[in-house]
């Protein structure tokens, strides 16, 4: 045998001691990560913030349910971030995936006539 061993000794230490999971470091650049965790963040306020419009759609427990989803989804990346690049990767892939599927289901609901876009008062 001799790439086998060489393999495991390029992953050095980046397992956890308990059940010898591969949990790699230094896949991304941390400007990167960190950059994508806060849009990431930025994106979740910006739905928390909406959360009493989305409550008046029809598919109201649809969005709520996935914006639940979401939070628990960027608590695991936080908790990855700079520990674990493969686990911050897989979250941020699944946020970023539900986060997608709210526009599509806001654009439908746009095209429904079911979101009201605000008006500007018009000067006299």
């Amino acid at each position: 045998m001799e790439y086998l061993p060489k393999i495991l000794e390029q992953a050095g230490t980046d397992f956890y001691r308990i059940n010898r999971q591969w949990k790699p470091k230094g896949l991304l650049p941390a400007i990167i990560s960190q950059g994508m965790l806060k849009d990431a963040q930025q994106k979740y306020n910006l739905l928390v913030q909406a959360e009493n419009e989305l409550q008046t759609l029809d598919r109201a427990h649809l969005y709520i349910g996935i914006l639940k989803r979401m939070r628990l989804t960027i608590r695991r990346a936080q908790f990855a971030w700079r520990a674990d690049d493969l686990e911050f990767l897989k979250a941020i892939a699944e946020f970023f995936s539900d986060y997608g599927t709210v526009l599509q289901q806001l654009k439908i609901d746009q095209a429904r006539g079911r979101l009201e876009t605000p008006t500007t008062p018009s000067r006299s």
